[in-house]
């Protein structure tokens, strides 16, 4: 992220392209330019556009599960390589948050310190662990998918996590600098986006079901996004309280445990509808 830390004045473009082309500069490592301009507005459109992120990554899954299918790769591989690419689009940096932010939580020092902890780039034990964890998480979670019938949601996991990114920045949380990233994202989230965001994943994830002859479980994508909403404002309320205000390191923390928590409820409601 570095460059892109600090507020900067520059001339917006529209809205809707400016918000998607600089969530794909900032989020992932795909060559598109973004914005010139580094303020709040550029924070709120990102913030608005990330799962779209989540879907440009979802169609590299579809193409690179359909082509290890047809390799015959097994499953546990499949997974493991399918969570390998999602962490290489996105230069790692949720994965970074989370660490980040266990190391802080796992300190249980006052607000200041653990402030101090928080921006230090080194990763200690607890950091680690917390990374280890949601990785390995999500890896034994798509490798139950892709057991099943229910392959297809794999694709879906990266664009229904983000949400939990906007449930952290929504508005009404207080970031823990005026300046920095964290202060262009943090509080620019309208719950209606996240709302509005929800309801259209969901179409385009039952018709994928529909399409698949899967309706039996059309419903468990959107309802594992109703999960991650919940996990994310309990997080976002505990990293207010701990830390004073959260920051950039938060919403990595909350993308990359919503990944892990819909990966589970995924293959956990597979698993339920298919007995």
């Amino acid at each position: 992220m570095s460059g892109k830390g600090r507020f900067q004045e520059g001339e917006h473009g529209p809205a809707v392209v400016e918000g998607v082309t600089t969530a794909l500069s900032w989020l992932s490592i795909l060559p598109f330019s973004g914005a010139s301009a580094f303020d709040r507005i550029t924070g709120a459109r990102v913030m608005a556009s990330i799962p779209v992120v989540g879907m440009v990554f979802g169609v590299f899954t579809a193409i690179v599960l359909g082509l290890l299918n047809l390799a015959g790769v097994p499953s546990l591989l499949c997974a493991t390589l399918t969570v390998v690419m999602w962490e290489l689009l996105n230069r790692m940096m949720h994965l970074d948050g989370l660490a980040d932010v266990g190391d802080a939580l796992g300190s249980y020092a006052p607000p200041a310190r653990a402030r101090e902890i928080l921006a230090d780039p080194q990763t200690g034990l607890i950091g680690f662990s917390a990374a280890l964890f949601s990785l390995l998480v999500q890896i034994a979670s798509v490798s139950a998918l892709i057991d099943t019938s229910s392959a297809w949601m794999v694709c879906f996991i990266p664009a229904y996590c983000r949400l939990g990114g906007q449930v952290l920045a929504r508005s009404g949380r207080r970031p823990l600098s005026p300046t920095g990233f964290g202060a262009m994202l943090i509080g620019t989230v309208r719950p209606w986006w996240i709302l509005a965001w929800w309801a259209g994943l969901g179409a385009i994830s039952t018709a994928t079901a529909m399409l698949l002859g899967q309706s039996g479980t059309f419903w468990i994508p959107a309802a594992a996004a109703l999960v991650i909403c919940l996990v994310s404002e309990v997080l976002g309320r505990h990293f207010s309280r701990r830390f004073d205000g959260v920051n950039g390191d938060c919403i990595g923390a909350c993308v990359h445990i919503s990944a892990a928590v819909a990966a589970a409820v995924c293959a956990l409601g597979a698993s339920i509808v298919s007995l």
